[in-house]
C-alpha cells in the first residue's frame, strides 16, 4: 500500500462521500473515479513537479465545488460544469505531456484505427476488403492491448 499525503487523503475522503451519495450514472457523469486517479497522480509527482503542486489547489477547489454542483444541479450554471471538466482535462494533458502517462485503453483505440488502415490495404491486395479490415482490426487490438498492458506494468496509466 502506498503512503499518500494528507492532501490526497482529504481529497479521497471528499470524493468518496460524493460517490456514496450519487448514483453510478451520476458518479460516471462527474468523472469521480478519474478525479480520484488524477489526484493520486498529482500527489505522486508534486514532490518534484512545480506544475503538479500548482494543480493541487485546483483539485481541492473543484472537489469542494463538486458538493454544490452535485447537490443543486439545476442551479449550477453550464459554465461551472464546463470549468469543472476543463480543469480535469487540463491536468490530464499535463500528466500525459510532462510525465508520459496514458489514459486507460488509449492504445487500443489508436491501434484499431491504424490496423483498419493497414487492413484496408491488405483487403485491397486480396480483392476482399472485409477480410482485410477484420485482419487489421485484430492486429490493432492485439498491439493496442500489448501497449496498454506494458504501460500499466510500468505504472504509466492515469
Amino acid at each position: 500500500m502506498e503512503a499518500h499525503s494528507n492532501w490526497h487523503n482529504r481529497i479521497a475522503k471528499e470524493i468518496s462521500l460524493r460517490k456514496d451519495s450519487l448514483s453510478k450514472k451520476d458518479a460516471k457523469k462527474y468523472k469521480l473515479d478519474l478525479l480520484l486517479r488524477v489526484a493520486r497522480r498529482l500527489d505522486d509527482f508534486s514532490s518534484y513537479c512545480g506544475e503538479c503542486q500548482l494543480f493541487q489547489p485546483e483539485i481541492t477547489k473543484i472537489t469542494q465545488a463538486l458538493g454544490y454542483i452535485v447537490q443543486v444541479p439545476k442551479q449550477t450554471s453550464k459554465e461551472e460544469r464546463k470549468s469543472y471538466s476543463k480543469t480535469i482535462n487540463t491536468i490530464i494533458k499535463h500528466l500525459q505531456k510532462q510525465h508520459k502517462l496514458v489514459a486507460e485503453g488509449r492504445n487500443i483505440g489508436i491501434w484499431i484505427g491504424i490496423g483498419m488502415g493497414i487492413g484496408t490495404a491488405i483487403g485491397a491486395a486480396l480483392d476482399n476488403p472485409g477480410i482485410g479490415t477484420a485482419i487489421g482490426v485484430g492486429i490493432g487490438v492485439a498491439i493496442g492491448r500489448y501497449m496498454d498492458a506494458k504501460a500499466k506494468q510500468e505504472g504509466r496509466v492515469i
